[in-house]
């Protein structure tokens, strides 16, 4: 005798989970968990190398300073005077030094400073006896940086200066070559 009792599948117990599910969803929200995690840490990890790689290459370069060119003293009254300089620049990651120049003219109080460097197309300017000369290709200027011939488009560059305790600063500054109008670069 077989006493069977068939219900309309309804079970009084609890039917035990199935383990196979439980472990597949345990895996997804853990994939999910360490993909959130690493996503993080790379975001934070581009931010930074991007910071600290990309940044300084796109900002401006620091070029504008105060640059030493000697002793007041040291300048006679009337002539010419060429001060050579070590130029600093801060751009991208690194620090720069450069060679420049420039020309110094004394008369009593009044001072002027001429960038050293031509107009035209970037030689170095010699004084002569009429004033400046350009000798890559025959520029010239007056004693007072007035254009006086060649094909220079513009008179001699001044540069701002000032005096510190008997000292000559030079705000050194490149500009734009061969265009008719100072520009600074």
């Amino acid at each position: 005798m077989n006493f069977e009792t068939k219900t309309s599948g309804i079970s009084d117990t609890p039917e035990a989970p199935d383990k196979a599910s439980t472990t597949v969803e345990r895996r997804s929200f853990l994939g999910v968990v360490i993909g959130g995690i690493t996503s993080g840490i790379g975001a934070a990890l581009a931010l930074a190398i991007g910071r600290f790689t990309v940044e300084p290459a796109l900002a401006d370069s620091k070029t504008e300073q105060w640059v030493d060119a000697g002793q007041l003293t040291d300048i006679p009254e009337g002539k010419p005077v060429k001060r050579a300089m070590t130029i600093v620049q801060e751009v991208g990651w690194g620090r720069f030094h450069e060679p420049g120049s420039v020309w110094v003219i004394r008369n009593g109080e009044a001072i002027t400073v001429f960038s050293a460097v031509c107009p035209h197309l970037g030689c170095s300017v010699n004084a002569s006896a009429k004033g400046f000369i350009c000798p890559c290709h025959q520029s010239s200027w007056d004693g007072a940086g007035a254009k006086t011939g060649g094909p220079t488009p513009r008179n001699m560059d001044t540069l701002e200066h000032r005096i510190e305790n008997g000292a000559l600063l030079v705000r050194y500054q490149s500009f734009k070559q061969g265009i008719a109008e100072k520009e600074t670069v």
